[in-house]
């Protein structure tokens, strides 16, 4: 490949393997399956997330090279409401960078936690 042509676009994706999850790289024609572990899986997403936000716009980038690991997840916005057939409540936050989690409760633990960042929040008007 000269300089002046473009790489393959790489994607990717994940499916189930025989065991595990598994990330399968698609790079042009060739197609790369890796297999991970659970928590691999959880140490990887977060670390994405983590990407996304510290590669927006308006926030300083990392340097070449860098190791970007999970950190706090600045939250810009959020919905709540219910799922539609288990009439479960659901949060949903949307974070620096674009990515939409969505958050499924018990009513015991959608109670519990809203009532605990309402005491938090309280707690550092109080000391601002």
């Amino acid at each position: 490949m000269s300089e002046r042509e473009t790489p393959p676009k790489a994607t990717f994706g994940v499916e189930m393997g025989p065991n595990d999850p598994r990330i399968r790289i698609q790079i042009g024609e060739r197609s790369i399956p890796v297999d991970i572990e659970p928590e691999q899986a959880a140490e990887l997403g977060l670390a994405l997330l983590a990407a996304s936000a510290v590669c927006s716009p308006g926030h300083p980038r990392p340097q070449e090279g860098e190791v970007i690991q999970s950190a706090h997840m600045p939250v810009v916005g959020w919905q709540t409401g219910t799922l539609s057939v288990a009439r479960l409540p659901v949060l949903l936050a949307t974070l620096l960078g674009g990515a939409r989690l969505i958050l499924r409760f018990t009513p015991e633990q959608a109670a519990g936690c809203g009532e605990a960042l309402q005491s938090v929040a309280a707690t550092v008007k109080e000391a601002g």
